[in-house]
Formats: structure tokens, C-alpha cells, sequence
């Protein structure tokens, strides 16, 4: 893919997904902070490698 420099600033797409896959993945994610401990705020930040 190339960079286009004449592309306009935030010039982008999304697509919606179902909610029942949007539901599943809001359940793993919340299962996720709660068995790493990991609480809201500023003072407990992560980072997240997706790995393809």
C-alpha cells in the first residue's frame, strides 16, 4: 500500500461488526482486566502486541 500525500486527515472507513461478536469480545476484554488486576486511570497503563 502506498501513502497518499493528498489524502485528507482522517479519511477513513469502519465497519460495524454484530453485536453478539461485539458483546463476546467486551466479555473476553473485561475477563482480561480483571484476572491481570488491571484497574481505570492513568496510573495503570499497558501496551498491547497484536501478533498476526
Amino acid at each position: 500500500m502506498e501513502y497518499d500525500q493528498e489524502a485528507r486527515k482522517f479519511n477513513f472507513s469502519a465497519k460495524p461488526i454484530p453485536k453478539d461478536d461485539n458483546q463476546a469480545g467486551g466479555l473476553i476484554l473485561k475477563s482480561y482486566y480483571a484476572k491481570n488486576r488491571i484497574i481505570d486511570g492513568m496510573d495503570d497503563g499497558f501496551i498491547v502486541k497484536i501478533v498476526t
